[in-house]
């Protein structure tokens, strides 16, 4: 056919005289320039599509095929088709209905519809359809230059993503969520914002069960690709850890970059990481969380690598690949070793001084730096965002009259804490081995707060840190009714604050001296260094700490 012609009469008669002799659908894949690529022979109901290979060439391109097809009982386009124009890019799918004498009578056409840059940018923008729709009543009538409308339509997929792209300076993710709770999506949300991505949209799954190929269903898989080409995005955020075979099969469904939470949350930890001992724990868990997902995706790996005069075949690139991950991984354990035991020295001359250590945990993001910075004078970054704090930080203290104490700032724990994260930061969470005393800090503002205690609580156990005495400390008390806050102290026996008022600390520190049941009082009524007074709430606690160390 000529490439203007999306599908011409001579065809639509062709195919419909023979489906209607076999009493099948019956159906071509054509190129650009006209050419019949695949020819599809069906049952009564459907036709079957071959592979056609992986897309290539990013989010505004299409595959640059159309499929023409038959339908022997007058229906027009059905789900099955838009979902094949959707999933497989193709450029058009146009159905030939077949007449009782299989003469070729309606002609139905689908094309893609993307959304303007103004509704890509707009979560709350409402859906259009997302298919543009052509149709005769004869095969002569089908009024359409196809070659224009798809560059026309290519052209404005690349301005839309690159609009995006340029207007946001971010990348641009679908977020999709998998498992039920509101909680667990919630905070699949906090983490995308923490890793300085751009939702372009958000996806809910409405089955309870994953599905064991493709994550998604069908139809879902559909609603993404629909969504990443009207919005711009070219990455699926997931709210569960993928198995390798599940993200590549998502990959060549959709055509988007597939990321899973332990991904999302290893991208923050790279991005926050800073001193020496947190870089290298990073690289160590991207490295074995890369190991077992390291594939031969392309032709490429499956060349050899043995050379003139070698015996056998020699490695594959894809088993170099492995072997130098697996060398690189074992470099840097040792180096991680070495530092941790640095670490013990420092922590045994701690022990050998006798001074109390308090360790902070906690929750991420429930307010752990803030109160280091609020009993310290310190400067930790401490920003209202997950894992700000990555590198522990430790600063010992003197108190009035001589009392001296070492508290430690930890990395914050989450739910569900992806395993290579606990084995790579092991080293890091040594440090509250050696504590004294935990100081738990929950956010009693949270309405997940009970959940996220008891979350830190098995994390605590599972580190085998279950038996070291611990306060529990509720922060931003100054958010709730006295009457609750009151509630949550009561019935969790602890300490209501809020660091970043700096009230309520000296409560805090009298509840530490009773736990710990040092002989030195860590804080008196008078404070020596200054002069002044503490007051009662403890608004001038901050000022009767002297930072030593």
């Amino acid at each position: 056919m000529r490439p203007e012609e999306l599908v011409s009469p001579e065809l639509c008669r062709h195919l419909a005289t023979i489906s209607w002799e076999i009493g099948r659908q019956v159906g071509v894949l054509l190129t650009r320039e006209g050419a019949v690529r695949n020819v599809i022979v069906g049952d009564a109901h459907k036709i079957d599509l071959p592979d056609v290979g992986r897309l290539r060439g990013g989010v505004g391109r299409f595959r640059a095929l159309r499929l023409v097809h038959t339908h022997l009982r007058g229906e027009a386009l059905s789900k099955d088709d838009l979902n094949d124009l959707a999933l497989l890019r193709l450029d058009a799918v146009a159905v030939v209905q077949v007449g009782e004498q299989g003469e070729p009578e309606r002609v139905e056409v689908a094309m893609m519809q993307p959304a303007g840059l103004d509704e890509a940018l707009d979560l709350d923008a409402p859906h259009r359809d997302p298919f543009r729709r052509f149709e005769a009543n004869d095969i002569h009538g089908l009024d359409l230059e196809f070659d224009l409308e798809i560059r026309a339509l290519e052209e404005e997929l690349t301005r839309l993503t690159r609009g995006a792209a340029g207007l946001t300076a971010k990348e641009r993710a679908l977020v999709v969520g998998v498992v039920p709770e509101d909680r667990h999506f919630d905070e699949l949300l906090e983490l995308v914002a923490a890793a300085g991505v751009d939702v372009a949209g958000t996806l809910r799954q409405k089955r309870f069960k994953v599905h064991p190929k493709t994550v998604v269903g069908k139809g879902k898989l559909q609603d993404i690709v629909l969504e990443s080409m009207r919005r711009g995005a070219e990455v699926a955020i997931f709210d569960i850890d993928l198995k390798p075979a599940q993200a590549r099969a998502f990959e060549d469904a959709t055509g988007l970059k597939a990321i899973d939470r332990t991904q999302l949350i290893l991208d923050i930890f790279a991005q926050r990481a800073t001193s020496r001992d947190g870089k290298l724990q990073v690289e160590l868990a991207q490295l074995k969380y890369s190991l077992p997902r390291l594939t031969d995706k392309d032709e490429g790996l499956s060349r050899l690598a043995g050379g003139i005069g070698s015996r056998g075949p020699g490695e594959t690139v894809l088993e170099i690949g492995r072997r130098r991950l697996r060398d690189r991984i074992r470099s840097l354990e040792k180096q991680i070793d070495r530092l941790s035991k640095q670490r013990d020295l420092r922590r045994r001359r701690r022990r050998e001084e006798d001074i109390p250590i308090l360790s902070i945990v906690g929750y991420t993001n429930a307010g752990k730096s803030t109160l280091l910075n609020a009993l310290t004078n310190a400067e930790v970054d401490a920003e209202d965002k997950l894992f700000m704090t990555l590198d522990p930080t430790s600063r010992r203290l003197r108190f009035p009259r001589e009392g001296e104490v070492v508290l430690t700032d930890t990395v914050g724990f989450i739910s569900d804490l992806p395993r290579d994260l606990l084995t790579a930061f092991k080293a890091t969470l040594e440090e509250l081995a050696d504590a004294d005393l935990l100081l738990h800090v929950v956010d009693g503002a949270d309405p997940e707060v009970d959940q996220k205690k008891t979350a830190v609580e098995s994390l605590l156990e599972e580190l085998g840190l279950g038996e070291i005495p611990s306060l529990l400390v509720i922060n931003k008390a100054d958010l709730l009714p006295p009457a609750v806050a009151d509630n949550l102290v009561s019935r969790w026996q602890g300490v209501g604050i809020s660091a970043l008022k700096r009230t309520g600390l000296r409560r805090l520190i009298l509840a530490a001296e009773r736990k710990l049941r040092v002989s030195k009082p860590l804080l008196r009524e008078y404070d020596q260094v200054s002069g002044a007074s503490v007051s009662e709430t403890g608004e001038r606690c901050d000022g009767s700490l002297k930072r030593i160390g």
